[in-house]
């Protein structure tokens, strides 16, 4: 694979720019930042995005798993009482706070 580029399965072109994928991972983060709302992180369902400390992790049970576009590479305890900006929107908590369960990737454990 070039250094120059990230090979993308069904893309017709067969390499996509690494440039381009590191900005669309930015134009998608800065999007995501513009549509964050904020609520107690103890009311949030399983599978709630939320944004701390300049990442996204994703709420499990009492953990917090880490977001990458690799999957989700740290845990750590899911803090208690506060209140958090939460990139899922609205609609999608009210699904998963109706009981929907989310289908978890590999790198998410048990």
């Amino acid at each position: 694979m070039p250094a120059n580029g990230v090979k993308r399965a069904g893309c017709a072109c067969g390499l996509v720019p690494a440039k381009w994928t590191r900005r669309r991972i930015a134009s998608a983060w800065k999007c995501a930042i513009s549509r964050m709302h904020r609520l107690a992180i103890d009311a949030l369902p399983d599978g709630a995005f939320v944004a701390l400390e300049e990442a996204a992790f994703v709420t499990r049970g009492d953990a917090l798993l880490r977001w990458t576009p690799h999957g989700y590479d740290a845990r750590r305890a899911r803090p208690r009482r506060i209140t958090v900006d939460v990139l899922t929107p609205p609609a999608i908590l009210a699904v998963l706070s109706a009981g929907y369960e989310p289908r978890w990737h590999p790198t998410a454990g048990h």
